[in-house]
């Protein structure tokens, strides 16, 4: 018993000289000011967990080859909306879903794991010869190419070797 009223002495004293009234509102203060911070830390570990998450997703998806893309798209899309359900995290709305997908799809294309290229079509090397062109050969006189027919710049210029007569 003594040791309870030892204990209930020093509380008194320091509610009678306004210490303890002190202590919880620094308390309180502290409490106030640290809880925003922890928060948005709380939530930047949350995302780091969605954006991990979602890489992965995208990883398995991309590697689907009987799904198309918008196929692959909606289903990373539910695949991570669903992880993130299942975590609790409130904040994630369809929106943040979707951007945070194709975040992690363009870093899987930068990172150099998309092996899928766009289809495209050969164009066609041989000219089309209409009937009337084809019954003429002196008909069919090459005209120099306009610029806006010229190739890209991108392109390197080719070169052209000239037969010398001396050789």
């Amino acid at each position: 018993m003594e040791t309870f009223k030892q204990i209930a002495d020093v509380f008194n004293w320091l509610e009678s000289t306004g210490i303890l009234a002190a202590l919880v509102a620094l308390i309180l203060v502290v409490v106030k000011q640290v809880q925003p911070y922890l928060k948005l830390h709380i939530k930047n570990k949350q995302f780091n967990q969605v954006v991990q998450f979602a890489l992965t997703t995208v990883t398995k998806f991309a590697t689907l080859e009987g799904l198309s893309k918008s196929d692959r798209k909606k289903a990373a899309d539910k695949d991570v909306a669903d992880f993130a359900a299942q975590l609790g995290f409130s904040w994630v709305t369809p929106e943040i879903v979707d951007s945070i997908v194709e975040s992690a799809y363009q870093q899987f294309k930068k990172l150099g794991y998309d092996n899928h290229q766009p289809e495209t079509t050969p164009e066609p090397t041989a000219p089309v010869q209409t009937p009337a062109s084809s019954a003429s050969p002196a008909a069919q006189v090459s005209t120099p190419k306009s610029e806006s027919a010229a190739e890209p710049a991108s392109q390197a210029p080719k070169i052209t070797e000239k037969s010398d007569p001396n050789a």
